[in-house]
């Protein structure tokens, strides 16, 4: 979710000066979290079964890659039935820690939300400076 400081800082980065309280003025008018939910519904979470092909490309041969662990779950995050993302690691960790049937999509989900939060910041930030130049 943006802020008015945020924004402020991206305008002055792009050589436009508003005032704060101009910045807060217009961001209030503005409903970010509907904004996330359009991007949130643009993304699909599936728990990959190690089975189905994907792209075209077999199963076994997927599986035999070094990043894909032998007991951990794997999702695939789609983005307006695109795939974007095959994760056979938990992203928030360091390294290659696997994920557990009790938390893939838990983890999934949080990766989804924050791809949607990046997406809605930014057509919030441009919804905000259009209106400021307006």
């Amino acid at each position: 979710m943006l802020t008015k400081i945020q924004i402020w800082q991206r305008l002055n980065q792009m050589g436009v000066n508003k005032a704060l309280a101009e910045i807060e003025t217009v961001l209030s008018q503005v409903d970010q979290q509907a904004v996330f939910e359009q991007e949130r519904a643009r993304i699909r979470v599936e728990v990959w079964d190690k089975l189905t092909p994907i792209n075209g490309i077999p199963a076994e041969k997927i599986i035999a890659r070094e990043d894909v662990p032998n007991d951990g779950e794997i999702y695939l995050l789609y983005v307006d039935d695109q795939l974007r993302f095959f994760q056979p690691h938990n992203p928030f960790q360091a390294g290659l820690v696997p994920m557990t049937r009790d938390n893939v999509l838990q983890i999934a989900n949080q990766h989804a939300d924050q791809l949607a939060w990046q997406a809605a910041d930014e057509k919030i930030f441009e919804m905000v400076l259009e209106k400021l130049l307006a």
